[in-house]
């Protein structure tokens, strides 16, 4: 996966292998929180495919983790609408977590992590791409207010939803 915007070129795929799976884990009992909630990871590339943010829902994911590094082309337009729209989609948290940039490497991440609610709200965020640790309480009792108020999973039609290939692409 992977190609250029601007002058940068990256190929995640010459770096990293591809997974067969959706990646979703129980969080421990003594977590904060608690019993019955799971966490599903992808990375920064997955975070422009919604059908992963939703099936990693339908494996039982109420937090969708995609820590990653997206560069500074892709980073301002792309960053934050991302991580809104996979919560949205899933209807999540969605927590983004980047290294801060590094003015001596050869590749600058864009920064900026965030955290969203189920509703999309950025309910955390990074001032810029410094180092910084974000801090949220998740107040998990929203997925199923937020899953109640627009029953997506409910609602969806997959039936005509058609896998193909892309007209635009030779």
């Amino acid at each position: 996966r992977g190609g250029s915007a601007g002058k940068i070129r990256f190929f995640e795929s010459e770096t990293l292998s591809a997974g067969d799976a959706a990646t979703v884990v129980d969080l421990p009992r003594d977590s904060p929180f608690g019993a019955g909630h799971k966490l599903g990871v992808a990375i920064c590339y997955d975070a422009r495919f919604a059908p992963l943010a939703i099936t990693m829902r339908g494996k039982g994911a109420t937090i969708l983790a995609y820590p990653g590094a997206f560069n500074t082309v892709t980073g301002p337009p792309h960053y934050h609408l991302l991580a809104r729209a996979r919560a949205l989609d899933a209807q999540s948290f969605v927590l983004f977590a980047s290294p801060a940039r590094n003015p001596n490497s050869s590749y600058q991440a864009y920064g900026h992590s965030i955290i969203c609610d189920p509703w999309g709200t950025p309910i955390a965020q990074a001032k810029g791409h410094e180092e910084e640790i974000l801090l949220a309480d998740l107040d998990l009792a929203r997925i199923p207010e937020v899953r109640a108020s627009m029953r997506l999973w409910d609602q969806r039609r997959p039936d005509v939803y058609v896998a193909g290939t892309d007209p635009g692409v030779a």
